[in-house]
């Protein structure tokens, strides 16, 4: 199957999906229909990247490995429902590092990030359902239009949000203890490219 004749919708195995290897942009399959997005702008990309070196700079400060983070791999959340998103990042704790592998994570990560993109349904809604229904512990949504995230945690199979967050805030979690990433320096950094409108 060549990646050129591809489109979104098209229907395919979780197994077809994963013989096509690198791809240009990001692609996802979702109840075995391909999902084809282009990759993120230069706001999406900056803010995806602050967000990741600011947990990574928290995970290399302490003494044991207590998680992993992972930008944009493909993650298996279901082989029997055809479901592997691309989430911006994930975060596996310790104890379930054994779900990565050395293309793909293949298991349910205990938290994801996604960074809302021109497709704002698919991650306030659609993405909402899969990452409930697969059990992820939260689902952080980090909304640069308006310099907000909202981490989700997930009670009794459904998300509940925590807060919504501003710039004057900083992000935390119950599962990454002492962990602060102060927003004001990711949404009001300096080297921050124009917003997406």
């Amino acid at each position: 199957m060549t990646t050129a004749k591809l489109r979104t919708g098209t229907r395919m195995s979780l197994d077809e999906f994963l013989a096509l290897g690198e791809t240009e942009g990001k692609w996802e399959l979702d109840d075995g229909m391909l999902y084809i997005m282009a990759s993120g702008s230069p706001d999406h990309q900056f803010i995806e990247l602050e967000f990741g070196r600011r947990i990574l700079d928290y995970l290399d400060a302490l003494e044991a490995v207590i998680a992993e983070l992972y930008h944009e791999m493909t993650t298996i959340l279901s082989r029997e429902l055809q479901r592997a998103p691309e989430p911006d990042i994930v975060i596996i704790l310790r104890e379930r590092r054994h779900i990565v592998g050395r293309s793909r994570v293949e298991g349910v990560p205990d938290i994801v990030v996604e960074i809302l993109s021109a497709d704002r349904n698919r991650d306030l809604v659609r993405k909402r359902q899969l990452y409930a229904e697969a059990g992820v512990r939260e689902y952080w949504l980090i909304d640069p239009r308006n310099d907000t995230v909202t981490p989700l945690e997930l009670r009794d199979g459904e998300y509940a949000e925590r807060a919504v967050l501003g710039i004057g805030d900083a992000l935390t979690t119950p599962l990454l203890p002492g962990l602060s990433v102060p927003l004001a320096g990711i949404f009001g950094h300096r080297r921050r490219p124009p917003r997406d409108e």
